[in-house]
Formats: structure tokens, sequence, C-alpha cells
């Protein structure tokens, strides 16, 4: 989109993933002004004690139902009882190893309801749960007379994975649901005011189906910081506990960067076992599929996995490109031509938007858009307003846009020539956003990381929200995507990228 010349920061001071363009110390003012009031009203509206065992009890029915299903599908199944009518012939006793099935995921802490999980990790111990279960009721059928086939594990396993883990996205999507409306989220306190706690509490108030409602932070030194971000800075580490107790805290969540081993130690101390206490690296752009966990003499060493582009690597990517974007170019071929059209009867000047964009190893190349404003747009610029951060120039009702322009940047169609760039090697389907020359000219050192790779039409910055985010999280994901690439990850943000189109999510 062409306002890309408009959101050029005035100046860019971070020097890492996590940083921002205010000192620290500057009291800012945000869309949630901590308020007494709203203060209270994060801090004491704690869930009430019955959500999580009733979500647990909700999850314990909904994978009863599921192993039941699975049972009987895989014992009719393998019995044909299902397709010639003996349903009466089947065994009941073959539903009594369902008891086996919640003791197994209890063991696999699929019940521990009191903190958020990643999806991964979830269906990982799920599918250990369901892979455990199905060996347990074959050693107990060995052991009774219980008649079943060799054929009857088989389709347990398989039935029985679609209708468990089918089971647990509903469960999951209840779960999301009560946390966006703050019934079961946790009341959540962020130790440090660096760039990385001011990072993380953007993130969490950004996505509030993660369970962790920010109420606000304390510091590791004292600096009289009463306002941060919109939340209120209730005081220094030394008093965590009594905080805790004011505000209902029932997470806390450390920056590792802004404290030290002594502080960790007086926070965990501090705390009573019914506030979990979770710690971040302290590095930025740290992926967790790099962390491994190594226990040492009775101490935690975290052994970090070195990243590299390689060859081979950039030729797999190379391959997805072509392949995937040939063929949206041929799906898309239509749809081009009608925005063309639209664009040229309905606005004077050209059809396509030219402009110079940094790629990878800072080289420069012309990226290629439909025009979405009127021509000259650049030039009014300075006669309006920057309703973004002082970073960032944009306008939710830019005079500029034309009306089919509008249309376009919602969906997001007037990218589609940037399959072009694509093609001619310049930009990749997933990559860091496309930096103008004049932006990367003030960026530090180690910004210029992001520069490694190529550009890309999409990216983790659009699938976590587009212009809602703050230059330095486009940053941030940059070069959090160059550190951590896998295929798996290109895969994984094309797939987000289209219902984040089709929900116009942060769109302008």
């Amino acid at each position: 989109m062409e306002l890309a010349e408009d959101r050029l920061p005035s100046s860019l001071t971070q020097e890492g993933g996590w940083s921002e363009r205010e000192p620290e110390g500057v009291e800012l003012v945000g869309e949630m002004q901590a308020k007494p009031a709203l203060v209270r009203a994060i801090s004491h509206n704690a869930p009430s004690r019955p959500w999580p065992l009733v979500l647990a009890s909700v999850t314990f029915a909904v994978d009863v139902v599921a192993v039941m299903l699975s049972t009987f599908l895989a014992k009719s199944v393998a019995h044909d009882k299902l397709f010639n009518g003996d349903l009466a012939l089947i065994d009941p006793r073959i539903f009594l190893t369902v008891l086996v099935w919640p003791v197994v995921f209890t063991i696999y802490g699929l019940y521990d309801l009191r903190r958020p999980t990643h999806a991964t990790a979830e269906l990982q111990r799920l599918f250990n749960g369901v892979l455990m279960s199905v060996l347990l009721v074959l050693f107990i059928t060995f052991l009774t007379d219980i008649d079943i086939s060799r054929g009857f594990i088989v389709y347990l396993l398989g039935f029985s994975m679609v209708t468990v883990v089918g089971g647990r996205l509903v469960t999951r999507r209840l779960s999301h649901a009560l946390n966006t409306r703050a019934v079961t989220s946790q009341v959540t306190l962020i130790a440090g005011t660096n760039d990385e706690a001011r990072a993380l509490a953007r993130t969490l108030r950004r996505r509030p189906w993660m369970g962790y409602r920010v109420c606000g932070f304390v510091e590791v030194t004292q600096s009289g910081l009463s306002i941060m971000d919109g939340l209120p800075v209730f005081g220094t580490v030394d008093d965590i506990a009594q905080i805790s107790s004011e505000h209902g805290v029932q997470s806390v969540i450390i920056a590792g960067s802004a404290a030290g081993g002594s502080t960790l130690q007086a926070i965990d101390s501090a705390l009573g076992a019914d506030v979990s206490v979770r710690v971040t690296p302290g590095l930025a752009n740290l992926g967790a599929a790099r962390i491994i966990l190594e226990p040492i003499d009775g101490m935690a060493l975290f052994s970090l996995r070195r990243h590299r582009f390689s060859r081979r690597q950039r030729f797999v990517k190379r391959i997805l490109d072509i392949s995937v974007t040939s063929v949206a170019l041929v799906i898309t071929a239509p749809v081009m031509i009608g925005v063309a059209l639209a664009i040229k009867l309905t606005s004077p000047g050209p059809v396509l938007f030219k402009q110079r964009r940094v790629g990878a190893q800072e080289r420069e190349f012309t990226i290629l858009k439909f025009r979405t404003m009127v021509v000259g747009a650049h030039a009014q610029r300075d006669a309006l307003d920057n309703e973004a951060d002082g970073l960032l120039f944009k306008m939710r009702r830019d005079p500029r846009v034309t009306g089919v322009g509008r249309f376009l940047r919602k969906t997001s169609l007037d990218e589609l020539p940037q399959l072009f760039n694509v093609l001619r090697g310049e930009m990749s389907l997933v990559g860091p956003r496309p930096a103008l020359p004049e932006e990367t000219a003030r960026y530090a050192e180690s910004q210029r990381g992001r520069l490694r790779v190529k550009p890309g039409v999409t990216g983790l910055w659009q699938v976590n929200g587009r212009h809602d985010l703050v230059f330095e999280d486009y940053v941030r994901y940059d070069l959090f995507y160059v550190e951590n690439w896998s295929l798996t990850m290109d895969l994984y943000i094309l797939a987000k990228t289209i219902p984040a189109l089709l929900t116009a999510r942060g769109s302008y």
C-alpha cells in the first residue's frame, strides 16, 4: 500500500527487538489510560474460583464422549457391525476401557487448565496421551477375554485422534471466548519496565484470548514512574507480595532482561504458591524451539540452538515461492484484470504504484502495487493529522485514498502485483516488511539483521495486527522471523494470512 512512504519514522532510536522510541521514565497516555476506576476494575475483577473447575469438567465430559464415540466406531468398523446392522452384538465391556483415558490424560497434564498452553505443545501432549491410552486398552483387552480384532486398535487410534482432537478444539474455542471476556483469564503483573516488559504488555493486551489480563507493572529499581503505556506502575519488586495481594494477581511474568538472578529469587520467594511465575529468557528474537533445557547439578541451563540461513534452506524457500506464486497468479489473473479496470475507470493516473524498497543484503528494488491513492498524494501529507504514535504515519480515514483504493486496502488486493516481485526474485511470499531506503538509513546495527533475507508479501507483522502494530513491533516480528526461520513457519504464516485478510483485521 503506498501509504508506506508515509509511514517513515521520524526517528529510530531502538537498539533491539523490544525497543521503544520514548526514554525510560516518560509517562505515556495510551488508549487504556490508567484511571483509578479502571485500575480497580482490572485488578479486583478476578475470575471466580469455580470457573477453572467448570472448564476442566466440561473438557473431561467432552473427552469421555469423544472416546466412547471412537471406541464404538472402531469396534463396529473392525467387526463389520456398523454396516450389517449387528450393533447389538458389540461386547459392552469394551466401553469399560474408556475409564483408562481420563487417568492417562490427567497424568499428561491435559486437565491442568491453570495456565494457557501453546497449541503445538498441547497437541503434542494430546497425541502422546491418546497413544498411551490406546496401548493400555490393548494391554487390558489382552489380560481379559474382551473380544477385539487386530484392526480394532488401528481404528481406535485413528478415530480417537479425530474425535478427541475435535473435542479439544471445541473446548479450546470455549476457553478462548471466556478468556477474551475476562471470565477465566488470569490477572497478570509484569515485573520490569524496560523495552521487553513493554513489548510483553502490548502483545498480551492485543491477544486477550491467551488468558493473561495485564493489570500493570512493577519496577526492578525505583524511578518514580507511575504510568507506562496506559497501565499503572504499582511500585517495585520489593513490595510484589503486597501488590499481588491487593490487586488479586494470579500470574507474574518477569522480563528476564530487566531482572538479575537475585531479583528472580526474591520474586519467587515473596509470592505464594497460588501465584504462577513465568520468566522470559531475556534474549530478543529467541524462539521457543531454539531453547533446550539442560539440568546441571540442580541448576537449569538454557542451551540455544544456533540458526543460520543455509543454501539448502534458501533453495527450499525459493522453490516454495515459485510454485505457490505461479499457482496464485493463474488464480488471481481475472481479479487483477478487474482491479486494473476499476482503478482506470474511477481515478485518473497509472494503475500501478511503484516505489523503491530495500531487499536482501540491502539491495534496492522497485515494489509493485495497485494504486489506491490520488496522484500526488505524498505532497499532501504535511497537511494531514497523523493518528499514529509519531513513528508511523497512519490515518483511518485518509482523504487521499480513492473509493476503489479503500476497498483494495481493506482486502489487501492492492498487494497482488507483488507476486511479480516474488517471481523476479526480489521478494519472497513470507518475510520481513519491505523497508524504505530512508528508513534503513536510520537503522541501528542490531536492526540490520532484518535485511539478511528477502522482504515478504506477508509475514508475522501481517498476521499479528498489520496496521494496529507500532513500528517497534514491526521490527521485533521481522527480527524474530529472521532468527527463527523454518519451512513450517512459512507454511503457518501463509495459512494464517488467509483468515487475517478475510477478517480485514488491522486494515485501514
